[in-house]
């Protein structure tokens, strides 16, 4: 049984002050005494804004927890000699129901939180003390926090307490008071709930949306609407409504965020670096010096490195919680990989993730290296591997002639003492995988292969009978059939799997469309494609093929950043569902990672691939 006490001791938090909306006493208590009215605290719409920033202070708490969890379940993290025993459980796969990172106390904070908040906002709008448009983007801000708690749970355990009530205090939180929703039902659930909010649009109208609070946009803190449905409608095998909702949100964007420049909109752009025509966030080689190292530009470590209010990093980053240590909640993950300074080195990359992927990918000049791993994901810090994407904050930095930047592991930004730093929830590269992954298995696995390796524009430019390129644009690059003749047009394929890349010049009629300087996820890296094997014959088996490339990528460019066990989950539930033994294939994932390591592998079933629930936290 969960004892679940919590108060709501204030509401008027700020993102970045101590806040302490509850106390724990073995789930959470607290003396009811002291608790503070809340209709006192929603009187205004700026009451109601404190509120939201309040739930996002709750749950920038999460980061070191969700981390953990997604990336050393995986295959791409391991431990250290330095880890804890429950550290050292979670990585084996051996909880136990008492190991501190099976705590669900601190998920809950925030979703009793989110029903607080909810709730005020309904009798806000019951007594005119907000309108309707007002209360239409809060109330579905507040919505997608919650959801993406409850399915950020269930990735890990499997089913939750369902609890919704507005409750000041929760007492003997279990089956006989709330509903336990298995995995499946919670996603339905969370669908309808997503579905039933006033707006999936960008809260454009927010206060806080363009407000720069202390040197950070808020905006940048905010969980998007129509990625968190995308991203349920995937849990849900609904890949169409999955592409769907990841198209609206790239649509939404070119029309609000980039007008006038919507191939910058999240498209994973790219151009040849030729002197002051610089490519941003790629891994590039100075033009016509393509075999040359000393002409070698890595900007694509930068997505980490610059701040929420880099005009640049728009292009890239959607969701992005910044944290100073001048405020709370303070930065946990310098401790968990940094080996200098305060670290306290926990965690570091596997040695499969250096060796068996990042280290193994071949560049379109023949170099062996991908450097989105090397100096970008990891570092060899005296003589140690080390996660080094939540520590550009940390460290001081150097930049060489090609304008890539070092980290300097024995100098500090500030201090060592000042641990500042970032959490990467959303961003370009992801959505393109996700959408991929949608594609692929709604029946486009040629979407998804040109969106992986080098892009719309090159893998939909059909070329003449005689194997030379159209001159005039028009018909072709573009998401489409190969067309049947010289003569035709490709035909396209339908909303939302059209996307438009023609790059067409005078004497023609003139594109610059949308997504035509989409460089795709490895050409961006500089990286050759990965190619069909042989024995791809089918449209299924390239469905097959194509799902098992994504995965891959989804390490190589998101490694390490909270997305990994999720992503592994899906696919082995979807093949258990369709009987592609889904098991196997999570199984065969650890036993690369553990065997890389010299260690015996975990054996993974249905079963047991959900961690056990720590019902009580310490204060």
């Amino acid at each position: 049984m969960l004892k679940l006490y919590k108060s709501i001791k204030a509401v008027f938090i700020v993102l970045f002050m101590t806040t302490a909306l509850v106390s724990c006493s073995d789930m959470l208590d607290a003396d009811q005494n002291n608790a503070i009215n809340p209709d006192d605290n929603y009187k205004t719409t700026s009451d109601a804004d404190n509120a939201i920033l309040g739930i996002y202070s709750k749950f920038m708490g999460l980061v070191d927890r969700v981390v953990v969890l997604e990336e050393l379940r995986g295959d791409m993290m391991d431990v250290t000699t330095n880890a804890t025993p429950d550290l050292v459980a979670i990585n084996n796969h051996t909880a136990t129901s008492t190991n501190k990172w099976c705590e669900i106390a601190p998920f809950y904070e925030v979703i009793l939180n989110c029903n607080d908040a909810l709730s005020n906002f309904d009798k806000m709008l019951a007594e005119n003390k907000m309108t309707k448009a007002d209360y239409s983007y809060r109330y579905a801000d507040v919505m997608t926090i919650r959801c993406w708690v409850y399915l950020e749970m269930a990735t890990h355990f499997g089913e939750v307490y369902y609890v919704t009530d507005p409750l000041l205090t929760v007492q003997d939180l279990s089956t006989d008071k709330f509903p336990v929703y298995q995995f499946d039902q919670l996603v339905q659930e969370l669908i309808k709930c997503m579905n039933a909010v006033p707006t999936l649009d960008l809260s454009m109208d927010s206060p806080l949306y363009s407000q720069t609070s202390d040197g950070y946009l808020l905006r940048m803190f905010f969980l998007n609407k129509k990625l968190m449905l995308g991203d349920l409608y995937l849990w849900a095998d609904d890949y169409v409504q999955a592409a769907t909702q990841y198209s609206n949100f790239l649509k939404e964007s070119e029309t609000k965020l980039f007008s006038g420049s919507e191939y910058l909109a999240y498209k994973l752009d790219g151009w040849v670096w030729a002197g002051s025509n610089e490519p941003r966030f790629q891994v590039c080689y100075e033009r016509y010096k393509g075999a040359d190292l000393n002409a070698y530009r890595n900007k694509w470590k930068e997505i980490f490195s610059r701040s929420s209010t880099d005009t640049e990093l728009r292009r890239e980053m959607i969701t992005m919680m910044s944290y100073d240590t001048k405020f709370a909640p303070s930065y946990p993950l310098i401790e968990l990989f940094a080996n200098t300074g305060e670290g306290k080195y926990y965690l570091k990359p596997s040695a499969w993730a250096i060796d068996g992927m990042w280290e193994t990918q071949v560049q379109s000049n023949d170099f062996v290296f991908d450097g989105r791993g090397r100096e970008s994901s990891f570092e060899y810090v005296n003589g140690q591997p080390v996660v080094i994407k939540y520590l550009y904050d940390y460290y001081g930095q150097t930049t060489d002639d090609n304008k890539t930047i070092h980290l300097l592991y024995n100098q500090f930004a500030t201090d060592k003492y000042s641990k500042n730093g970032k959490w990467f929830l959303y961003r370009a590269g992801l959505l393109h995988l996700r959408y991929a992954e949608a594609a692929n298995r709604a029946g486009y696995p040629d979407i998804a292969y040109a969106i992986v390796n080098n892009g719309i524009n090159t893998n939909y430019d059909w070329v003449k009978s005689d194997g030379n390129a159209r001159s005039d644009k028009e018909g072709v690059q573009y998401t489409g059939y190969k067309p049947l003749s010289d003569n035709v047009a490709s035909v396209p394929y339908p909303e939302p799997f059209y996307l438009d890349a023609r790059n067409n010049s005078s004497p023609y009629n003139v594109y610059r469309s949308p997504w035509y300087l989409n460089y795709g996820i490895r050409g961006r890296a500089s990286l050759k494609n990965v190619e069909r094997p042989d024995w791809v014959q089918t449209k299924s088996d390239s469905i097959k093929w194509m799902e098992d490339a994504i995965v891959s990528e989804n390490a190589l460019e998101c490694g390490f950043e909270g997305n990994r066990w999720g992503t592994l989950l899906r696919v082995a539930m979807r093949r258990n569902k369709t009987g592609e033994d889904g098991t196997g294939f999570l199984n065969k994932i650890l036993q690369e990672k553990f065997q890389a390591a010299g260690k015996s592998a975990p054996s993974l079933t249905a079963a047991n691939w959900f961690l056990p629930k720590n019902e009580h936290a310490s204060e």
